[in-house]
């Protein structure tokens, strides 16, 4: 059979190889020519006709030849020949000739076709063509798009008339293939900006596209509802393709507007038709809730109070009401039982107060992998990660063929086409979401009232959509909003209910939806099932509480969000989990703080004895508590039997723990430590380590921002230090560890027993395959949190007289980090080992590496290939722990442990790893002006080295990356700050001689090397000019006259110069002016004779008087006013006053409104500067000040009198001083007419005010 399909086939070949001109219409040939196309088509199914590839692309070339005109009766059957041999999975691929040729011949057979009457098969079959070779066609070129997509290109033409649904649909399908580029290809044009489609196409093709969207549905009889959601999904594919590919050329508005109704299209409860804007998108009504039944409207209100009352009683999402809802939906959409999201009402089954708290996931089991799968959609948009992928989706993307058409339902069922509505909801969502994402973050908020403030809303999808891939996408576009949000977020704010007012503001309308996405967020956690979507759930919460001011906002938000978020904190799933933990971290590093977290954290806390409580807990409060639900419930054992296994502490132990005080704040504790100290082999088989890390994450937040209250557990705390930081640094003990040295807060027994639960026991689960796979990252986070710790202590102490801790705890907490986790460094340091990270000698390691279980964690350590460096990254983890030092907890330690810290600090230093001369030098440049180091005989070695080690890591620009560069810089800087407290242990020590510090060498290279700091990038100028300013102030005058440091001290000059003058970091520029007055005050250079000194006091007059940052002006006027004497103005003082009398006369004329917060403190800076002036003031320069004092008196006379009564006492020695110079000369004799003027002038300005 085979052998005769295939000679008829060939037969058929030559046949039409034979003819050579296109035969007249209705002659014998024509109709013979008809027979052998016919047949073709007939034998194309057979792969093994197929395999001559040569004969295959003669076929297709003969096809589009001269022949076939495009505007000739053979048109349908060459076009129908064509789309059988190219989308036969077999044929091969066409030369790049042979594809420009046949898109060519398409193109204009379909615009000599299209517009005929009668031709729907032809043009159905040129579709069907022009889709088989765009799908196999990458990146085609300029002119097909234009004669394809352009204004008058043949797609284009096809929708615009009126041709039959199944070929609008089929152009749909072939735009749609067509506007798909590969990701490389968007990311090449990216970098070249450089445009992928004409502007001509992306127009065309949005205008046509928006059409057949905003379009009403058509009839049954001329379109069914499965071809008609085909086209939808390929309309709404196309718009996302065009954000995508050309965000610059496309109207985010009209997409937005046009897909909208399509993501809540075929929904129970809501009617496409109502949801479609025939018009433009009318104003919204914020406060009030908008329903799908429009004779809604004109109810009364006491008829709405009624309807909301019904709302409630309604049943919430299940699958059974939106199967019913959506099978048996005709075309349009009808609404059936259900009714909108509102947002003042509560809507089904999300008034939190009458349901039950249990998650959904505690219900019942979760589905398997294999239900998952099959809520993937029918045809998911093309992706953009992989080129495979990418081939998969496209071929996904147009159904496949069949005897009726290429649309027509393979499964059967009402299941296919509640998937195909489910498709047209995702494109819908994904089009949105790549707008807002392709806008901006300035701009995305203006989509915020359609999509999130009228009803149906994103929040609809969420919580009312059956399909999973839906409610992940709605949940994307939320993120979208959410992300780097918190400057449009913090203006949200909430009305209170006394006050009202006649129009809704911008603010009220942000804090109104954002109270409703906390809501429906809580809601949709809990009645989720899916780990996805729980997971994303959970990432649009934590950017919720990441971007929302809560400090404007009514209380309540985040109770209900920590209520339902510490369930899935012992979730089975580990991603799940992980991402609880995270939401947590998010919670309790809320900026700025409020006062319902902090009560949050105290909550269920039990009353003492002695006074009973005035409100007890409430019922719901106790339900919410994570364990003491299930046992409510006796009869359902198998959710007691999951919880128990979700629980690394069972419920008795955990009661048992309690000791009559639990709150949320130990509970948070207990639940890290169960995630990081596991008690048995079955619990460790759920902790990965993105549990771990977010668990070591949640205590350094509650460190750091809760101090006082994680003051009772922080015993554990320091127990879960000391065990996770000892993991790589010695194998289990059989025996149980000797617990740490105890912190002098007293110590609850609950904490003592807990404690004593929480010890490795290597007998009992020591198996390797059930824990971390990345036991290195763990020790980092621990050392992280110890830092953390260590720091938040040191806040703390600052705080003086609202210190909830004293020096004597401090202190004992840092002798416990020597002796325990900091251990391991000091050990290292003392004996001079750089490479070995274990305690003990190597023979006591070797014995018990050969009689002793190996720690999981150094088994994974061992085999792996980056042992050194991992190794290295914990030494970092460790040392940066030393950077926590207090001045006063640093000088309480003793002579004894200073030595040995210092000595660790400089073993770091001099270490031959980079990585740890960083960590050194850091911790340096943070204790360099501590007593205690300053005083230690080790201190001068020290700073020798540091200075060093931070020059050579700046000279190393290109090895280095701009991190370490900035660190040294900014090291290097702090250093050079405090070298004059080392000069008196300088001058005692035996190596004195030259009576400096630094020797020529090193000051010569320090500035060097600061001067190329100051060409670096621009976070790392600032340092870099605090640095030679720094080092320039403390030159002596033979220093400076040295032939080697002359010319470096003019070149700082003028880079100082430079950097004040010029560059548009303010930063920088600060620096610069505080540099130079540092320099002109040291009084060790000459400044009268100076070269340079008319240009410095030119940069610093010019920014006094009219700069746009006032921080740099009030800079500028202090280096300007900052000279010893009279003679260092030189001719420069008439230039001085005139500068600054000027700058008080702008200080009034404020460009930037932002800057009115320092115009009091610059007005009283050049004030100051004015009496500082006048304290130099001699009789010559009173003459010569005369018209200058009386053109500015009447302006600088109330600003003088404001100034004196509000410097503060310390600031006010100037301006008595200058008094006492005026009247000094006054009681000169032979005064001048001009001379006693200004003396006069400047006696009423100095004059002390009298508050009046």
């Amino acid at each position: 059979m085979c052998e005769v399909r295939q000679e008829r086939w060939g037969a058929l070949v030559s046949k039409l190889m034979r003819v050579q001109v296109t035969p007249a219409a209705g002659s014998e040939e024509e109709a013979a020519l008809i027979t052998t196309l016919t047949g073709l088509c007939m034998c194309y199914p057979s792969p093994r006709l197929l395999q001559d590839h040569q004969q295959i692309q003669c076929v297709v070339e003969k096809c589009v030849s001269h022949i076939f005109e495009p505007h000739g009766a053979l048109v349908r059957h060459s076009a129908q020949l064509l789309a059988s041999l190219l989308r036969c999975p077999f044929t091969p691929h066409l030369s790049g000739t042979t594809t420009a040729q046949l898109l060519a011949w398409l193109g204009e057979a379909l615009r000599h076709q299209g517009g005929k009457e009668g031709q729907i098969d032809t043009v159905y079959q040129l579709l069907r063509a022009l889709a088989a070779i765009l799908r196999n066609t990458s990146n085609p070129a300029q002119k097909v798009y234009l004669s394809l997509a352009g204004g008058r290109g043949s797609l284009t033409q096809t929708l615009e008339c009126n041709s039959a649904w199944l070929n609008k649909v089929m152009a749909i399908q072939c735009l749609h293939l067509l506007t798909y580029v590969g990701p490389e290809v968007v990311t090449e044009a990216r970098q070249r900006g450089e445009e992928i489609f004409p502007a001509e196409v992306v127009g065309s093709i949005q205008r046509i596209v928006i059409v057949v969207v905003q379009q009403e549905p058509p009839h049954p009889s001329q379109c069914t509802h499965r071809l008609y959601l085909h086209l939808m999904a390929s309309a709404l594919s196309v718009l996302y393709n065009l954000v995508v590919c050309a965000p610059g050329l496309v109207l985010g508005n009209s997409i937005v507007s046009a897909c909208r109704p399509f993501a809540f299209y075929g929904l129970p409860g809501y009617s496409h038709g109502d949801l479609v804007d025939r018009c433009p998108t009318p104003p919204m009504d914020f406060p009030s809730t908008q329903d799908s039944d429009s004779n809604s409207r004109n109810y009364t209100n006491r008829n709405r109070r009624k309807r909301l009352r019904r709302k409630r009683a309604q049943p919430s999402r299940s699958t059974p009401d939106c199967n019913r809802g959506v099978v048996g939906a005709p075309l349009g959409g009808l609404a059936v039982g259900g009714v909108g999201l509102g947002l003042r009402g509560a809507p089904p089954a999300t008034d939190l107060a009458n349901i039950s708290l249990k998650p959904e996931w505690t219900k019942g089991r979760g589905l398997g992998q294999t239900e998952i799968q099959g809520n993937k959609p029918v045809s998911p948009l093309p992706s953009s990660s992989e080129g495979e992928e990418v081939q998969e989706t496209n071929r996904a993307a147009e159904p496949q063929v069949s005897s009726e058409t290429d649309f027509s339902d393979i499964e059967g069922g009402g299941d296919k086409e509640t998937a195909l509505m489910a498709r047209v909801r995702q494109c819908s969502l994904q089009a949105i979401n790549a707008v807002i994402d392709k806008v901006g973050k300035q701009h995305k908020f203006s989509y915020w009232p359609p999509l999130m403030c009228q009803s149906p809303s994103l929040m609809t999808c969420v919580l009312r959509d059956p399909a999973l891939l839906v409610r992940m996408a709605a949940l994307q576009v939320i993120n979208t909003f959410l992300l780097d949000s918190s400057k449009v977020l913090t203006l949200a704010v909430e009305r209170s209910s006394e006050g009202k007012s006649s129009y809704t503001t911008l603010g009220h309308q942000l804090g109104v939806s954002l109270r409703e996405l906390h809501r429906c967020l809580a809601l949709a956690l809990i009645s989720e099932k899916f780990p996805s979507a729980l997971v994303r759930t959970l990432k649009t919460i934590e950017l919720l509480v990441e971007n929302v001011n809560y400090s404007k906002l009514q209380p309540g938000l985040l109770s209900k969000l920590v209520t339902h978020v510490k369930y899935f904190m012992r979730y089975k799933e580990t991603v799940v989990r992980a991402n609880a933990f995270s939401v947590m971290v998010s919670v309790l590093m809320i900026k700025p703080q409020v006062e319902e977290l902090r009560d949050l954290l105290l909550r269920y806390q039990t009353p003492a004895l002695t006074a009973p409580p005035a409100v007890l807990p409430p019922p719901s409060m106790e339900e919410e508590l994570p364990g003491e639900e299930e046992e409510e419930e006796e009869s359902d054992t198998n959710l007691k039997k999951e919880m128990e296994k979700l629980n690394l502490l069972s419920e008795g132990e955990e009661e048992g723990s309690s000791g009559g005080e639990k709150t949320m704040v130990s509970w948070l504790v207990g639940r890290c430590v169960d995630s990081l100290l596991a008690l048995d082999h079955e619990a460790v088989r759920g902790i990965y380590i993105q549990v771990q890390l977010q668990s070591l994450k949640v205590l350094s937040a509650l460190v750091s921002e809760h101090l006082t209250l994680i003051l009772p557990s922080l015993p554990l705390i320091q127990r879960v230090i000391t065990v996770c930081s000892e993991a790589v640094q010695e194998p289990i003990q059989s025996s149980p560890l000797p617990l740490p040295a105890r912190h002098p807060y007293h110590t609850p027994a609950h904490h003592r027993d807990l404690q004593a639960r929480m010890i490795w026991d290597g007998g009992d689960g020591g198996d390797a395959s059930f824990t971390s796979p990345d036991p290195g990252v763990v020790v980092e986070h621990t050392y992280t949190l110890l830092g953390c710790l260590l720091g938040a202590v040191k806040t703390d102490l600052e705080r003086k007289s609202e210190s909830s801790l004293n020096l004597t705890q401090a202190q004992q907490l840092w002798l416990w980090t020597l002796q325990g986790p900091l251990q391991v460094l000091l050990t290292q340091a003392a004996s001079g080992h750089t490479g070995d990270t274990t305690k003990g000698t190597p023979t006591q390691a070797d014995q018990t590496e050969r009689h002793q279980p190996v720690s999981w964690r150094q088994r994974e350590g061992t085999d792996s290939t980056d042992d050194a460096e991992d190794s290295v990254k914990q030494v970092v983890a460790v040392a940066t722990v030393l950077s926590h030092f207090s001045p006063e907890v640093f000088e309480s330690l003793g002579e004894v442990w200073a030595g040995r810290v210092i000595s660790t600090v400089h073993w770091l230093v001099t270490h031959p790893e980079a990585e740890l001369r960083l960590a050194g030098v850091r911790a340096m440049a943070i204790m360099v002006g501590f007593p205690g180091v300053v005083a230690n005989p080790g201190s001068l070695a020290l700073l020798h080295a540091t200075v060093e080690a931070a020059c050579d890591l700046l000279v190393q620009r290109d090895a280095n990356v701009n991190r370490d560069r900035l660190l040294a810089s900014w090291a290097l800087a702090n250093v050079s700050s405090v070298f004059e407290l080392y000069k008196d242990s300088w001058e005692g020590s035996e190596h004195f001689g030259s009576r400096e510090v630094l020797s020529q060498e090193m000051l010569g290279r320090v500035l060097e090397v600061g001067l190329r700091a100051c060409l670096d990038k621009d976070k790392i100028r600032p340092h870099g000019v605090r640095c030679i300013g720094n080092f320039a102030s403390f030159l002596q005058p033979q220093q400076v006259a040295h032939p080697a440091l002359a010319p470096l001290v003019t070149q700082t000059v003028d880079t100082l110069v430079a950097c004040a003058s010029t560059g548009s970091n303010m930063k920088t520029r600060w620096n610069a002016c505080h540099a130079l007055g540092n320099i002109m005050s040291s009084g060790r250079l000459s400044i009268a004779t100076a070269p340079w000194r008319g240009q410095v006091f030119t940069t610093l007059g010019c920014l006094v008087e009219s700069f746009k940052n006032y921080k740099v002006r009030i800079q500028a006027c202090s280096a300007l006013c900052s000279m010893t004497g009279r003679q260092e103005y030189g001719s420069d003082y008439l230039g001085v006053w005139k500068a600054l009398l000027r700058g008080l006369d702008n200080a009034q004329n404020i460009v930037d409104y932002q800057e009115i917060r320092h115009r009091d403190e610059l007005i009283n800076q050049i004030c100051q500067g004015i009496c500082q002036l006048c304290v130099h003031l001699t009789l010559a320069d009173a003459g010569t000040l005369c018209e200058l004092l009386q053109v500015h008196q009447d302006m600088a006379g109330p600003l003088m009198q404001k100034a004196y009564l509000s410097l503060p006492p310390e600031r006010s020695g100037h301006a008595l001083q200058a008094q006492h110079r005026v009247k000094e000369l006054i009681g000169c004799d032979a005064l001048t007419e001009a001379q006693q003027q200004a003396l006069l002038i400047l006696e009423n300005l100095t004059a002390p005010a009298t508050n009046t």
